[in-house]
Formats: structure tokens, C-alpha cells, sequence
């Protein structure tokens, strides 16, 4: 595909803006393709690095879209006529790779119209149907392939940018032909349907007939039947009273059975019903016992399972598992008292300790802020000092009126330091007072 592509306008204030392409101007190649753009002359491929705004795609005066595939098909058809009316079509197929996209494009080279170029001026595959009828469709299928390969080896196409490989050649069946055939097989369905509707007839015929012979042996059974049930009849009559006399002992036997049975069943439900007054006295004897040692062996003293003696020893050894689960269950609490003890011990020294800290905290920050105000007091009497100096040594103190015993009295009076805050002094007493007194619990309760 190729597109021309047009001079662009200056853009912004006066000219002076950035030229770009809109993005409609320029095609938009899939992975396989390739933009070659025209510039002055020269012909520059797109590797996918140029954008609308470079110099040279604004420059371009022409744009081509190549198609870069690896051995892309290519049909090239062509038509052969036949000793007929008639011609035979066919399709040849090659595999094209575009090796070099700038050639292809200053050639205009266009690779349907050139294999149909190659194909055309080989005047000897023309001529391969002239002697073919339309029925000969296989015999020109062989020749026509073997004549466009021969061709190919003799005289391979060579077109510059491009690897041209020959892959197929097939040759359609012509539609006269695709008629022709489809009128025989119309004919042979419609004789082949003849031939089933004659042999259809003919066993239709052939059914009827046996049909009318069987009917005829049908009633001829039929009258031998009624015959053969008269006397059998008269047979049954003569042994009707027989069985009867035989259903009679029948009946007879079977009432037997049948109080033999109604007596089998009884005891069988006696049974269960025993069953289940043993299951149900199982179950009042669980509830009874009710999961408790004792009352399973006082059940069993009962209903005569153990002796006395069993009893005693069964007894004493259960006492002995109770003293020795109750012994483990006491040592188990006194373990969880004693660690619980040293967890409150620590709790109450981390306690201390951040309580120590935070005193010390306390005395550390009001010191400091004493020692800023002690030096405050200093540099500002240091400073009126040499004020007084100042004014003594240029003569204001004796042209001035001033209260100068005043002055000096002011300047030279020295404040005693402030004293430590009470909460200060009292904290630490009391501190240490806590600290002793946590030590001594501490002590006593490792000697307990």
C-alpha cells in the first residue's frame, strides 16, 4: 500500500511551531509490516523508531506499507483452454519474503502481478489442454503440475528484495464438467431407485402370497385345534375331579404350614421382646452408674459379677488414683501460684523502674531549667554592671542628677540562689522509702 503524503503547513506564532504529522496521515503497520517513507528522493525504511515529529517523516513526500512476512502465500490463476468448449482454471501458489523493503518499494514491485507476469510467458502450459477433453481432468492435473515445477527449476524467477519459492499448483474441475457429473449421478440415483421400487413390488407380490398360503394354514390349524380341545375338555372334565381331591390335601398341608409358621413367629417375637428388655435393662444400668466407679462396682457387688473382697481392693485402688490425681492436681495449682507470684514480682519491679525513671526525668529537666535561669541572672548582672561602668567612665553619673547610691545598690545586689522546690526535696525520701519497701516484699516473699 502506498500513500502520498502532503507538504505541511507552519504552525504557531509566526512560524516558528514544530512541524508533526497527524496520526491519519501515516498508515498504521501490524507486526509484520513495515513503513518505508520518500524523502527528497531517497528512500528511508521505519524500523519503529520514527515518530510523527522527526525531520525526515516530516519531510517525506510519500509513505508505502510493506508487508514483511515470512513466506507469505501469494495465488496467482490462470486459465487453459481444453479440446472443448470449455477451459480448464488454474491456481498456482508461491511463498514470498521480502528481504529488502527499500528495493521493493523504489521498484514498485508487486509480487501478484509479477508471478502472473512469470506464469503467462511460459507459452507451453497454454497448450498442455489443447488435446484434453473436460473428462480428462486428472491426466491434466498431472501434466499441469509437472510443467509449472519443470519450469520453475529451468528458469527460477529472480526479483530483487525478494526470496520467491514455488509451493503448489492445483487445477479446479471446470463447472461443466462439476454439471455433467452431477447429471450422472442424478440418473444412476433415479435407476437405482427404479430398481428398489421394482424389487419392492415384487416382494410386496411375493408377501401377499405367502400371506393368503398362511391364512389358509391358519384355519386349517385352527379347526384341528377345536378339535384337540374337545377332547381335551372332556379330559379335563374326567381329571378336574382328580385335582380336585389333590387341592383339597393341598389345602390341608398348607394350614399346617401356615400354624407351624404363626407358631415359629411367636417364639421368634418372645425372643426380641427379651432382647429388648435386655437392651433396656442395659441402659437403666448405664444411667444408674452414671459414668461413677463406684457405683459400677456397688452395681456389680449387686448383681453377684464380684465378691466382697473384689470390692475392697477395686475400692482401694480407686482411692489411691483419686489421692494420686488429687496430689498432681495440688501440685499443678501451687506451680501456677508460685509463677504468678514471680510474674506480679516483675510486674511490680518494671513498675519501680519506670517510676524511677520518670523522677529522674523530672529532676533532671527542672535542674536544667536552674541552671538557665542562674546563668540568665548572671549575664543580666554582668551587663548592668557594665552599664554603670560605661556611664561612670564618660561623666553621666557626675553632670546628671541621678540617684547613683540607688543605681548601685541595684546593680551590685547579689541574690542569693533560689532554693531547691519543696516537691523536689521531698521526692527523693520518698523514693528511696517505695524502694526499700518493694526490696523487703520482694525478700519475703522468696523466703516464703
Amino acid at each position: 500500500m502506498q500513500r502520498p503524503l502532503s507538504a505541511l503547513q507552519k504552525r504557531g506564532l509566526l512560524g516558528l511551531g514544530r512541524k508533526s504529522r497527524e496520526p491519519d496521515d501515516l498508515p498504521k503497520p501490524a507486526a509484520h509490516e513495515m513503513l518505508v517513507y520518500r524523502v527528497e528522493g531517497e528512500y528511508l525504511p521505519d524500523f519503529g523508531r520514527l515518530g510523527p515529529r522527526d525531520e525526515q517523516v516530516v519531510q517525506a513526500s510519500h509513505v508505502s506499507l510493506v508487508d514483511m512476512s515470512r513466506d507469505a502465500p501469494v495465488l496467482v490463476a490462470v486459465t487453459i483452454q481444453s479440446g472443448e468448449a470449455s477451459a480448464f482454471t488454474v491456481h498456482v501458489t508461491f511463498t514470498c519474503t521480502v528481504n529488502d523493503p527499500v528495493v521493493v518499494v523504489r521498484d514498485g514491485l508487486n509480487a501478484a502481478t509479477v508471478l502472473h507476469s512469470y506464469l503467462t510467458s511460459h507459452q507451453r502450459l497454454f497448450e498442455l489442454g489443447l488435446a484434453r477433453k473436460l473428462s480428462d481432468i486428472n491426466e491434466v492435473i498431472r501434466d499441469v503440475s509437472a510443467q509449472v515445477r519443470a519450469y520453475f527449476e529451468v528458469r527460477p524467477i529472480t526479483v530483487p528484495g525478494m526470496t520467491i519459492r514455488l509451493a503448489g499448483v492445483e487445477v479446479l474441475t471446470p463447472q461443466e464438467l462439476v454439471e455433467f457429473k452431477k447429471t450422472l449421478w442424478d440418473k444412476e440415483r433415479e435407476h437405482e431407485l427404479a430398481l428398489k421400487q421394482q424389487a419392492q413390488t415384487h416382494r410386496l407380490a411375493y408377501e401377499s402370497e405367502r400371506d393368503d398360503q398362511t391364512l389358509e394354514e391358519v384355519r386349517r390349524r385352527h379347526r384341528n385345534d377345536v378339535e384337540l380341545d374337545q377332547r381335551g375338555h372332556d379330559r379335563t372334565v374326567q381329571v378336574g375331579d382328580q385335582r380336585h381331591q389333590h387341592d383339597m390335601e393341598v389345602v390341608d398341608r398348607r394350614h399346617e404350614h401356615l400354624i407351624q409358621a404363626a407358631t415359629t413367629q411367636h417364639e421368634l417375637s418372645l425372643a426380641a421382646e427379651r432382647r429388648q428388655y435386655a437392651r433396656d435393662q442395659f441402659e437403666r444400668d448405664v444411667e444408674l452408674i452414671n459414668g461413677d466407679t463406684r457405683n459400677a462396682l456397688l452395681y456389680a457387688v449387686a448383681s453377684g459379677q464380684i465378691d466382697q473382697r473384689e470390692l475392697v481392693a477395686e475400692l482401694r485402688t480407686e482411692a489411691a488414683r483419686e489421692s494420686e490425681l488429687a496430689d498432681a492436681r495440688q501440685a499443678r495449682d501451687r506451680d501456677y501460684e508460685l509463677v504468678k507470684q514471680q510474674q506480679d514480682r516483675d510486674y511490680k519491679r518494671i513498675e519501680l523502674e519506670m517510676e524511677r525513671h520518670d523522677r529522674d526525668a523530672t529532676r533532671a529537666e527542672r535542674a536544667r531549667r536552674d541552671a538557665a535561669d542562674r546563668e540568665d541572672e548572671r549575664r543580666r548582672f554582668d551587663a548592668n554592671v557594665q552599664l554603670v561602668q560605661t556611664l561612670a567612665a564618660r561623666g553621666f553619673l557626675d553632670t546628671h542628677n541621678l540617684p547613683v547610691e540607688k543605681i548601685i545598690a541595684e546593680v551590685l545586689d547579689t541574690t542569693p540562689p533560689a532554693p531547691v522546690p519543696k516537691e523536689l526535696a521531698e521526692d527523693r525520701p520518698k523514693e528511696l522509702e517505695e524502694e526499700r519497701s518493694v526490696a523487703d516484699e520482694l525478700r519475703e516473699e522468696n523466703a516464703d
